[in-house]
This record gives structure tokens, C-alpha cells and sequence, in this order.
């Protein structure tokens, strides 16, 4: 594993005075550096990149250490002490991002981790979920170091593990086996953040507040196998395809949570009066079978739990029944549903002779506040360009696990960006503009001088 780090070190340092020639910003060269380093989960093989990442922050000369999970699965923590008269004044804020990357999949027109640049973007999956928010983040911090500004809280630096997967063998590892590194921390900024933007123009920034819960379930059938030119009614494949369609013909109930609430009441002023009168009279407008007038597309998912068969498994040849089949079941709770009674439901709807497991679940937490200096401090910066608004997203991060110890967590992605780059994200063709990237991590860089202020 050494000789593998020392590699990715070497990468990185030739690549940057590559980078420095074809006229890549300083983080826009880390960043394509990062990229190049596979760190698809499963497996996850988080190891080279976090020696990368070790290898960088020490020619930078930044405190850090590295953890691994007795999976083996390592991450990377950061540190940029207070300093000045005011060094004790505030608690710590930790930035937070992933390492691994979902797997490329088919589709790509180019290398899924070349990074290449073409077209004014970088092109790699992790472009924008979630390494380009990491880097961002460590550009920023790095920017800090070197203007020896007095520092009233301590920066810390978080590269993750497994976030892909759940996060099991990396956040939630850290916090349990390591909570020093978390005892002086006042709030997390990590991804999630739920901009808007349209024909170039940021409209707002969404600084992610609240978020759904993930139920990941994995469903088995079992029956027999045999000869597929047989008369075999009852196999494992049809008895799973028979509870799969009992559970997704299942009606869905509707409801209003205080999250979807109080989003759609701060988007409300952002938008014209139809829409605007439709946001804050949604408690009239959505009942349980469903909205009685027309919403907004997308925004479906914030009134309903929602259940996607997302992997099926059962045979590998077309004359052979399976003895066995599985499904794996992406569930996302609204953030008061009862993942207890909501697991109930599926087992009845699938029926009693199909298995379920429990692979990752979450229990309730409240929305990060926003009357906090922290969250106030980032949108007086985000605020000079657009309005700021406290989101609710549909997806989940590893803010939930801050969240849960009652930490305040907040997405925030500082880039404006909209439409077929936005699409990337767990898609082919994985990338970011140059130019918004460099803009973003100025942002970063202003927030952070905002937050460590005297």
C-alpha cells in the first residue's frame, strides 16, 4: 500500500507542473489529479487517493493524519489551527467531503477517470460528487495558511471514506472510534447544497438545512431451481417479480413535513405570484392521495417516501431457473417517517414468503438551525450575488450522522450550475466548468475568511 501512496504522491507533484504549463489554476490541477485515481465503491480503494491527498498536504505543510477502518477503508483528517489574539474565541468548523465515487458505468465518451479537459470543463467521475467540493474546500483552507491572517477558530479538513455505501466504514467509523477529532467542532459544511440557476443566472442558494433518511433494503426470494424448459411456476425469479409488483402498485400516501414546509416558505418570495401563492398554501394542496392542484416538477419527492428497485439479481443463464433471487430496494423516508412501521409495510406488501434485510437505515433528526452565526456568516457571502435560502433535498449525506449528536450540518456546494452539467452527477460524462470550478473556490475562500474572522 505504501509503494501504491508514494505513486499517487509522485502523480500529483508531476502533474501540477503539467497543470501550471496547459494554464490550470493551482486547485483545478489537484483537482484533475484527484480525479485520475479510481475510487469507485465498491470496492471503494480509497487508499491511493488518501495517500495522494497526504503526500499534498504534506508539501503544503498542513497538520493531518490518516485513519483506517479495520476494512482497511481510509480517510483523511485535516487541521489549520486558530491563531492570533482571538484564537480561543470560537469552536472549530469542519469541512467535509466524500473520497470514493460511485462506479462509471457504460455511456462515457471519454476515460471515466482521465481527466481530461475538453471543452473548457474537467471531464471524471467525482467532477462533481463530490471531489470538486473537496478541493474547494482545501484550496480555501490552504488560502488561509498562506495569508497568515489571525484566526479565531480552528479549520478542520475532512476527506471520508464509503459516504457511497452509507457510510458505515468512514464517517460514522470516525465518530465512533475517534470522536476527539470531533469534540471542538460547532458546525459541518459538506455537500448537499441546492442551488438554482437558469440561463447563467444564479436565482438562489440553497444551503441544505434538512434532508430524507435512507431505508436500504435488500429482498430475497427462494424456490426451485432447475432446467429452464420446465413447467415452474413458483421459482424464486417469478415469486420475487410477483411481491416487487404487489409493493410498486401499493398507493402512496402524501404529506406535508415541517422541512417541505418551511423550504417551499422560503422559496415562496423568490417566485412569481402563481407559484408563490401555491408554495404557501401547500398544507391545503397536498392530501394524503395526493396534490389537488399542479406542483412544481420535482418536487414530488419532498411529500412522499418513496421506494426504487434498483438492483435485481437472479440467474446468469436463460435455460436455468435460479434456485435464489434478490432485489435491493433504494428507500427514502421523509425526515418523521417510522423507518420501523415503513419496513413493516413493504414486508406485507411483498408477502410472507419473500426475506427482507435491513442494509442501512437512519433514525430522525432535526434540521440544522439556521440562526446560527456559522450559517449567517456563509450566506452574507453567498448573499452578495443572490438570495439565501434553507433547503430541503431529497437525497441523503453524511451530515445526518453531525446531525444525529446534534452538531448542525449544512450542505453547501459553491458552484453555480445548471442543466447538462448538473445531469452528471451518478451519470456518464462526469464533469465541471473551469471557469465556474475557479469561481467557486473563490467563494469558498470567502466564506471560510468570513467563519475564522476575528
Amino acid at each position: 500500500m505504501r509503494r501504491l501512496a508514494s505513486s499517487a504522491v509522485l502523480v500529483f507533484l508531476w502533474s501540477q507542473a503539467a497543470g501550471a504549463a496547459s494554464g490550470l489554476s493551482e486547485p483545478a490541477t489537484w483537482l484533475r489529479d484527484y480525479l485520475r485515481i479510481d475510487t469507485s465503491n465498491p470496492p471503494g480503494n480509497e487508499a491511493r487517493a488518501a495517500g495522494a491527498l497526504d503526500g499534498l498536504l504534506t508539501r503544503l505543510g498542513i497538520e493531518h493524519r490518516r485513519f483506517a477502518s479495520p476494512a482497511g477503508r481510509q480517510s483523511l483528517w485535516a487541521r489549520l489551527p486558530a491563531t492570533g489574539a482571538g484564537a480561543t474565541s470560537a469552536r472549530a468548523i469542519l469541512l467535509l467531503h466524500h473520497i470514493d465515487v460511485v462506479p462509471p458505468g457504460p455511456g462515457w465518451t471519454v476515460p471515466p477517470f482521465g481527466g481530461l479537459v475538453r471543452n473548457g470543463r474537467l471531464w471524471g467521475r467525482g467532477a462533481l460528487d463530490d471531489k470538486s467540493l473537496g478541493i474547494a474546500q482545501l484550496a480555501a483552507l490552504v488560502d488561509l495558511k498562506r495569508r497568515v491572517l489571525d484566526r479565531r477558530r480552528e479549520i478542520i479538513w475532512l476527506a471520508v471514506a464509503d459516504e457511497e455505501s452509507g457510510g458505515a466504514a468512514g464517517t460514522a467509523w470516525l465518530l465512533d472510534e475517534h470522536p476527539e477529532l470531533f469534540k471542538n467542532v460547532e458546525a459541518v459544511f459538506g455537500e448537499g447544497g441546492a442551488n438554482r440557476v437558469a440561463q447563467g443566472r444564479i436565482l438562489w442558494w440553497g444551503l441544505e438545512v434538512a434532508q430524507k433518511r435512507p431505508l436500504w433494503m435488500e429482498v430475497a426470494a427462494r424456490g426451485r431451481g432447475g432446467h429452464g424448459s420446465g413447467l415452474n411456476p413458483g421459482s424464486a425469479n417469478h415469486e420475487l417479480i410477483r411481491g416487487l409488483a404487489r409493493l410498486l402498485d401499493a398507493k402512496p400516501r402524501w404529506r406535508v413535513t415541517a422541512a417541505t414546509r418551511d423550504y417551499l416558505r422560503a422559496l415562496a418570495p423568490l417566485h412569481n405570484g402563481f407559484w408563490r401563492s401555491r408554495f404557501l398554501r401547500i398544507d391545503a394542496i397536498v392530501r394524503p392521495d395526493g396534490p389537488t392542484e399542479m406542483l412544481m416538477p420535482g418536487l414530488a419527492n419532498l411529500f412522499l417516501d418513496t421506494v426504487q428497485v434498483t438492483v435485481l439479481s437472479g440467474g446468469q443463464r436463460i435455460n436455468v431457473i435460479p434456485a435464489q433471487a434478490t432485489a435491493e430496494l433504494d428507500v427514502r423516508l421523509l425526515p418523521d417517517t417510522d423507518a420501523a412501521a415503513f419496513s413493516s409495510q413493504i414486508r406485507r406488501a411483498l408477502g410472507p414468503d419473500l426475506a427482507t434485510k435491513v442494509l442501512v437505515t437512519a433514525p430522525p433528526s432535526a434540521p440544522s438551525p439556521v440562526d446560527t452565526p456559522v450559517y449567517r456568516a456563509a450566506a452574507r457571502v453567498l448573499g452578495t450575488s443572490a438570495p439565501v435560502v434553507p433547503a430541503f433535498i431529497a437525497g441523503f449525506t453524511d451530515s445526518r450522522y453531525f446531525r444525529e449528536r446534534g452538531i448542525p450540518a449544512y450542505g453547501l456546494s459553491p458552484f453555480a450550475l445548471e442543466g447538462p452539467d448538473l445531469a452528471g452527477i451518478h451519470s456518464p460524462d462526469e464533469r465541471i466548468p473551469l471557469a465556474e470550478f475557479d469561481r467557486g473556490v473563490l467563494r469558498m475562500k470567502k466564506i471560510l475568511a468570513a467563519l475564522v474572522a476575528p
